[in-house]
């Protein structure tokens, strides 16, 4: 059995949330809650940390001026709290939809069409050409202007048997990964803790 504070609290907090699976209960509840505070708690220091490191460090000690169009527009968001001056706060909101809008397109297009369309048609192996094949079938699956009959609507059946072992799959993983997220748990709790499995 460990003599570490740290293992104690971790062990006891989890088996507070274990303890959902018999019913809701305070145990349960408190756990809860110290992970939300906790959480909370960490993403103000960690915005604390980055606010200071990337805009007052470089302002303050290499005279980089630029930083203060950003933190300048960072306190403009609180003005929505203030009566008649509210409005104020759409034109760091309207900066912030812009920036990010154009960055996802930018992402989007590259990443999700771009690559994966070259990655698609690299044909250099059996593998690679059933890969192909399935992602074809896969879309005529979603091809919906015109009744397909005749031997090529095999296509659009071999696209939904391919989409249904694909979304089995990912559900398949999920259950493994929250499987073992539950043996880590267990084996902490028995190995680091309780010291009754090595």
């Amino acid at each position: 059995m460990s003599l570490d504070m740290g293992i104690w609290v971790a062990g006891l907090v989890t088996l507070a949330i274990l303890s959902h699976v018999w019913k809701e209960n305070p145990f349960y509840r408190i756990a809860e809650h110290l992970y939300v505070g906790i959480s909370a708690g960490h993403a103000v220091v960690m915005a604390w940390g980055n606010i200071r490191d990337t805009a007052v460090k470089p302002l303050a000690e290499e005279g980089q001026l630029v930083w203060i169009i950003p933190i300048v527009l960072g306190v403009l968001l609180y003005a929505r709290y203030f009566k008649g001056v509210a409005w104020i706060a759409r034109f760091p909101v309207a900066v912030m939809v812009g920036i990010g809008t154009g960055v996802a397109v930018r992402g989007a297009i590259h990443g999700d069409f771009v690559q994966q369309i070259s990655a698609t048609i690299s044909v250099g192996s059996v593998n690679d050409i059933l890969l192909l094949v399935f992602v074809i079938a896969s879309l005529s699956y979603f091809f919906f202007s015109r009744t397909i009959k005749g031997p090529v609507a095999a296509i659009p059946q071999l696209g939904r048997v391919v989409l249904m072992v694909a979304f089995g799959a990912a559900f398949g993983t999920t259950v493994m990964g929250r499987m073992a997220l539950l043996i880590g748990r267990i084996q902490f709790v028995l190995g680091d803790w309780l010291g009754v499995m090595k």
